[in-house]
């Protein structure tokens, strides 16, 4: 009997063990962070936010850049736009920004790149554009809101918008420059 009490001790230690660190995946780490609260952030009116879907309007956002500049989304309609999701600990991330720099200068008029980190701290994010240099804007997104309103799950994250501010194609993880390719002159770019 001693031996089953001790079995059963153990499997109930391990029952609440699990279910603690099932909770703090669940919830996050810090306040209002975590993966519901993202999940389940409220819109305008309390309504859940709409999940963004390909030939619908993107949602629209603004954000500081590195540059100190807000950016707005509705300021570039007109144009097509890439909004790149990344951080520089995604090694996917990191292959594919050269790519994604080299047809931003290619076509440097004919579209706009944004590139939202996701939520590092902005002297990191500073060291490591310092350090790669990139001509497209950098933009900050120290409470992963935007990444939250994009329904964003994976990085790198790529959207593709088109001329009247429609999302035309979403892309996770990294893009083959075929596959860039393709997205750009399907909005329109380098046709």
């Amino acid at each position: 009997m001693s031996s089953s009490r001790s079995n059963l001790a153990l499997i109930l230690a391990g029952l609440l063990v699990g279910a603690s660190i099932g909770l703090i995946i669940l919830f996050g780490f810090g306040a209002g962070d975590g993966f519901l609260s993202t999940l389940f952030r409220r819109g305008p009116g309390g309504l859940p936010p709409a999940v963004p879907e390909v030939n619908s309007a993107a949602p629209d956002f603004e954000l500081d850049s590195l540059a100190g500049q807000s950016i707005h989304l509705a300021d570039f309609r007109g144009q097509p736009v890439l909004i790149n999701f990344w951080a520089s600990w995604c090694g996917p991330c990191l292959e594919e920004m050269p790519l994604i720099e080299t047809y931003s200068e290619r076509y440097a008029s004919d579209f706009k790149v944004l590139a939202i980190n996701n939520g590092e701290p902005e002297e990191n994010v500073f060291a490591f554009v310092d350090e790669v240099g990139f001509s497209f804007d950098v933009l900050l997104d120290p409470g992963r809101k935007v990444s939250g309103l994009y329904q964003v799950r994976g990085l790198p994250t790529t959207f593709f918008v088109d001329s009247n501010g429609e999302i035309r194609y979403q892309h996770i993880g990294p893009m083959s420059e075929g596959q860039l390719v393709g997205y750009l002159e399907e909005v329109g770019v380098g046709k």
